[in-house]
């Protein structure tokens, strides 16, 4: 007695012809040849056998091909570096390559087909990082020129901003300094502001001043001998300053 096989091993495909795995076709009972209900997408064939591994089993209608099957993987526009992630399975579209863009001073070489720097852009760059770099350099050096000075004599941390300033300029053009001026300290107490205190802020407020300018640009030639110049440390050398 025959045996009835009841189903089939069939393979499944997606649309785009790629294998997809087995499955089973139904025995087609009203038909007297003995032949199957193929599900839609499925055709009767041997499975593909070691699929190499980073490839697609694709139909071509008698066998299978394998093709380059990068889905899911991230590839890189060769005109702007964006990335974008392959969908499709086959060989890669021209303008893409795997490898990502190192920086923005690398262009894609067609020929050798690997991303090569710019020295124009290269330059540009650092020059740009450079200014940047300075521009905080400059800030910093603000920072420590307003922040306060400490005037020995007095044991206090004096104000050093624009506004504290133009008042001791003011203070040195009167004749006379008023009787027992009391003047605010940075930590709020006063003190008798006299010429002789007067004189001794002044001084340090240049001392320091002056100071700071000269560290900024000892930071500025050393940053712009550095390969990295935004990641320069110039966070030494600076006019002390109160402690908030």
């Amino acid at each position: 007695m025959t045996q009835i096989q009841w189903t089939k091993p069939v393979c499944q495909l997606d649309s785009d012809g790629l294998f997809v795995g087995m499955t089973e076709a139904d025995l087609d009972i009203y038909a007297r040849d003995g032949s199957y209900l193929i599900p839609g997408g499925c055709i009767e064939a041997e499975a593909p056998s070691d699929i190499p591994a980073g490839k697609a089993a694709c139909w071509n209608g008698e066998g299978w091909d394998f093709i380059d099957d990068y889905r899911g993987r991230t590839a890189y526009d060769t005109a702007t570096g964006q990335a974008v992630t392959i969908e499709k399975a086959g060989a890669l579209s021209d303008g893409l390559t795997l490898e990502p863009r190192p920086s923005e001073c690398h262009d894609w070489n067609a020929q050798k087909k690997q991303w090569q720097p710019d020295p124009d852009k290269q330059a540009a760059l650092k020059a740009r990082r450079q200014a940047a770099a300075w521009e905080a350099i400059k800030a910093r050096r603000a920072q420590a020129v307003t922040a306060g000075v400490w005037v020995e004599s007095a044991g206090k941390w004096f104000h050093s901003d624009a506004s504290s300033r133009q008042q001791y300029i003011f203070l040195r053009t009167l004749p006379a300094l008023p009787d027992n001026l009391q003047w605010k300290t940075m930590d709020g107490s006063f003190v008798q502001m006299t010429k002789t205190l007067l004189d001794e802020l002044s001084m340090t407020l240049l001392t320091c001043e002056q100071a700071d300018f000269a560290n900024a640009e000892r930071h500025r030639a050393a940053m712009l001998a550095a390969d990295n110049p935004e990641a320069y440390d110039f966070s030494s050398g600076w006019s002390a300053a109160p402690e908030q």
